[in-house]
């Protein structure tokens, strides 16, 4: 044997006396308790919207500029959509950045119940949508 594959051997025995001798590993936390959580999403007053979350969120750039599909403004108390706004119910974190928002919706000549459940990605950047998969970017101050 040359003297590189002795010393590959060697550490290769070492290495599964080793194994044998390590005490058992946890698993590795999963992503989702991972994450850190980002400031401001802690659920206070169960009627008002952490501040994490509150602002206005749209889609696209242009949809920031101007009423639009897509653009949602989340006040402390109310969500505004594009066609409807509500008072807000009642809010609960369901997860480390995510909250459930329930709201009294009324547009259209309507009102109705809706709840929505908003997380938030990209550091606090995006706002997810869970039920409907729409992500929407945080909209430059005015």
């Amino acid at each position: 044997m040359t003297h590189l594959m002795k010393t590959l051997s060697l550490a290769a025995t070492i290495a599964l006396a080793a194994c044998g001798q390590q005490k058992p590993q946890t698993p590795p936390a999963s992503a989702e308790t991972a994450a850190p959580t980002i400031s401001g999403t802690q659920v206070v007053d169960p009627k008002a919207v952490p501040v994490a979350f509150r602002g206005l969120w749209a889609a696209t750039d242009a949809d920031c500029a101007k009423p639009a599909e897509t653009r949602l403004e989340v006040g402390v108390d109310h969500l505004t959509f594009y066609e409807s706004r509500g008072p807000v119910a009642s809010v609960e974190a369901t997860g480390p950045d995510e909250i459930r928002v329930a709201i009294q919706l009324t547009g259209e000549g309507e009102t109705n119940q809706a709840t929505y459940r908003y997380r938030l990605i990209q550091n606090g950047a995006a706002l997810f949508d869970v039920r409907s998969g729409l992500t929407r970017y945080r909209c430059p101050a005015a």
